[in-house]
């Protein structure tokens, strides 16, 4: 009977956790968060490969304008995008762009809008584990003007920008947790302080994402859709185009010798 090591919990070149093995992944990875948001790219790519889904991770390989490409979900939050991030570098991925949505801080920042991340604040409990080896919130500066000319390309609006993870959903982004605005609800005004560092959005992923990333090897970048807008209070109800366009610029990144990023 074959024993797996307990620090290296691996069984014939497969994770434990991402449901595919040696040779699956390509080099150019996306992650949204979402699984069901692999599904529903996988319709975009030609030659694809569905390796199934383990928990919360979903992947597939195919080609997007002619060059190999993976998407694979991550989940919500730090742990999970870890685990992802350490399994797609140990299976071959050399760049990852996380590919996902946000909320505005600013008004001018409008749903279905997107920004290129190029460095994140937070205190993140998985990205203040890697920084403690050397990574840092901050994003590949040719990934980041890549994804902005990819979307210049294709008529779509993106800017980079600098925007604030955060592990807490409702609390961490002053949202309700109540069904009724009773008063009775906490606030810690996370998103003043927020836009006083500089950040021009919230979101969960972006900052665990370039840390962990850049510590392990990655060379990474984030592609935000505007999902909402707290400055306006505006929610995008349908965000279907929205994530099939962040397929189409940063599969237009990959894609393109101009950022030769083919390795």
């Amino acid at each position: 009977m074959s024993m797996t090591s307990a620090a290296f919990p691996w069984e014939n070149g497969r994770p434990p956790h991402l449901p595919c093995g040696t040779g699956d992944i390509a080099e150019n990875v996306l992650t949204p968060g979402d699984p069901d948001r692999v599904r529903l790219l996988a319709d975009m790519l030609e030659e694809v490969t569905d390796f199934g889904r383990k928990r919360e991770f979903a992947v597939i390989t195919g080609i997007y304008e002619g060059q190999r490409l993976t998407i694979c979900s991550t989940g919500i939050g730090g742990p999970s995008t870890e685990i992802a991030l350490v399994e797609l570098a140990m299976l071959g991925a050399k760049r990852v762009v996380r590919i996902g949505g946000m909320s505005s801080l600013v008004a001018e920042y409008a749903p279905g809008s997107f920004v290129a991340v190029d460095r994140a604040l937070g205190d993140t409990g998985t990205a203040r584990t890697y920084r403690a080896v050397g990574g840092e919130a901050k994003a590949s500066s040719r990934i980041v003007a890549g994804l902005v000319g990819a979307a210049t390309e294709l008529g779509l609006t993106c800017r980079p920008g600098v925007v604030a993870s955060t592990d807490s959903y409702y609390f961490g982004q002053d949202r309700r947790y109540r069904p009724v605005d009773d008063g009775q609800d906490l606030s810690a005004n996370f998103i003043g302080r927020f836009q006083a560092e500089g950040a021009i959005g919230v979101e969960m992923e972006s900052e665990i994402t370039m840390t962990v990333g850049g510590a392990i090897g990655l060379e990474t970048g984030c592609l935000l859709g505007v999902h909402g807008n707290r400055a306006t209070d505006s929610w995008l109800d349908d965000y279907e185009a929205t994530q099939r366009n962040l397929l189409r610029i940063a599969g237009r990144l990959f894609s393109s010798t101009e950022w030769e990023l083919r390795g």
